[in-house]
């Protein structure tokens, strides 16, 4: 059972004043990036073109975290991926509460809750929703599922990791690697003991009963995104092992805010610490909060330096979930009711910072780089292109756009038809996207200046005639915020049928 109580006279716990602070700070990074980007960032437009189609499965990753942009998007608009991303931090430091009670003393599972967010992955990475940031309550969740199965031994537990464990795939197939982990935790330990009751069996069948439709998907698409990682993953053993190493330093780098902080309050209470004594770990399971915490990131840079594969640093977004837990764990008792209000003003003063750090990136990145990041291109001026161009030609309602999936998804996601997006390079990415469909409906394909002026497939297959004709032109438009800089040129081909034609 979880650990509620208060240690013997410890101050009362700022409950209003944390959840006050908490909306704040999710406000703040919902409704300010809108009003200050002028394009949504890269894998938020990936993933919006993706979750419209509803499919069990992309050539990328699994669906789960487009299907939940595609709603949010649709619910709350241009403020719905960021809305998104902070409710998955917000159910992740619950979801981190929630284990931490079981682990410890409250007040001591609060601190490490809210030091959470000292990991710099919390901060400005999150302004752009993606399969990392979908994962975070889902390794959160695991490792709360598992301790409270083996604490509780009631088979809600055990579904509930069993569901977890499904999403969690559904979402993004490196929460194997959580997995793996708390496997071997269940297998080398004494709570090996829980594999001969049902409930570990429980958590085995519901996680492939959700998962089972992913499973067909990928059967008969070839394991596409399987080909489509190994393909990115192929590098020189060398190099790749060297950028395993890269990963490691990169996780500890995002724990720097979080030292700092600690480095801070414990230079201002130095002189009220008592001594030490031997350090230790202040929980009643140190071997798994150990797991939790360390091992998912341990072990994937052993497997990057085994195998050879190129890991990518921002991988370990989900994996430290727990940094904050594992910190409150090792301060002495005495230290806490000294400590607790200084770390508690340095996080507040590390949140401000990044937040105003982060908006001000947002607001006058692209003068201070003299280059566009992809928040700031111009996404509306684009749309409005589009659609004009499509309208001057057809009377019918645009369904596809074509070409990059940046170009092709930025025209796409605002647009009012919903049009999907038919993406350059491979015509498996872009399954919805048939011959006969684009025969019917037409297509609208759009390159940049310097772009092959070859169209995707099946696009390709079109030829004009008697039922469909070709529409042709060119738009310069404006950066947003580059005045002086040479415009965006894009190309673009209208595919229109006969019986959609707009008389001339």
């Amino acid at each position: 059972m979880p650990d509620t109580s208060p240690a013997p006279g410890a101050p009362a716990l700022p409950w209003r004043a944390l959840l006050a602070a908490g909306v704040l700070y999710l406000l703040a990074w919902t409704l300010l990036p809108p009003l200050l980007i002028s394009s949504f960032p890269l894998d938020v437009v990936e993933s919006l073109s993706w979750g419209r189609e509803w499919q069990w499965g992309y050539y990328k990753h699994p669906p789960l975290a487009p299907w939940l942009l595609h709603l949010c998007y649709r619910a709350f608009g241009a403020a719905g991926p960021f809305l998104l991303s902070q409710l998955c931090i917000a159910a992740t430091l619950w979801l981190v509460w929630l284990a931490g009670c079981r682990l410890m003393q409250r007040e001591r599972a609060l601190l490490g809750t809210v030091l959470t967010l000292g990991v710099a992955f919390y901060g400005h990475p999150a302004l752009e929703f993606n399969h990392n940031i979908a994962q975070m309550p889902l390794w959160a969740g695991l490792g709360w599922a598992l301790l409270a199965a083996l604490q509780d031994g009631r088979p809600r537990y055990w579904l509930a990791l069993g569901a977890l464990a499904g999403l969690g795939l559904l979402t993004k197939y490196s929460v194997a690697i959580l997995l793996a982990c708390l496997g071997l935790y269940l297998v080398l330990g004494p709570a090996r003991r829980a594999l001969a009751r049902p409930g570990p069996w429980l958590a085995l069948g519901l996680a492939l009963l959700l998962l089972a439709p992913h499973l067909y998907w990928l059967w008969q698409s070839g394991w596409l995104p399987m080909a489509y990682a190994s393909q990115r993953a192929e590098a020189p053993g060398g190099s790749a092992r060297l950028g395993a190493l890269s990963f490691l330093g990169t996780q500890v780098l995002n724990h720097l805010p979080l030292a700092l902080v600690l480095l801070g309050a414990w230079l201002g209470a130095r002189r009220q610490l008592p001594a030490a004594g031997a350090w230790r770990l202040h929980t009643r399971w140190p071997g798994y909060l150990l797991t939790v915490a360390l091992a998912p990131g341990l072990l994937v840079t052993l497997l990057g330096l085994v195998t050879g594969l190129r890991i990518r640093d921002l991988w370990g977004m989900p994996m430290w979930a727990f940094s904050g837990l594992l910190v409150a764990a090792l301060l002495p008792p005495a230290w806490l009711a000294p400590l607790r209000p200084r770390l508690l003003k340095g996080l507040a003063v590390w949140l401000v910072l990044i937040t105003s750090l982060a908006m001000a990136y947002l607001a006058f990145g692209a003068q201070v780089r003299q280059r566009p990041a992809r928040t700031d291109w111009p996404q509306q001026a684009l749309v409005q292109q589009a659609n004009a161009a499509w309208a001057r030609v057809s009377h019918c309602p645009l369904r596809t756009v074509a070409g990059d999936y940046w170009l092709a998804g930025l025209a796409a996601v605002p647009s009012p038809s919903q049009p999907s997006v038919l993406i350059t390079g491979d015509a498996r990415y872009s399954p919805w996207a048939t011959a006969g469909g684009l025969h019917q409906q037409g297509a609208l394909w759009l390159r940049a200046e310097g772009e092959p002026d070859t169209p995707p497939a099946p696009l390709d297959q079109l030829q004009p005639g008697p039922g469909l004709q070709l529409h042709e032109g060119t738009w310069q438009l404006p950066w947003p915020r580059r005045d002086a800089a040479a415009p965006l040129v894009v190309h673009w081909r209208a595919y229109v049928p006969a019986a959609c034609a707009v008389a001339p």
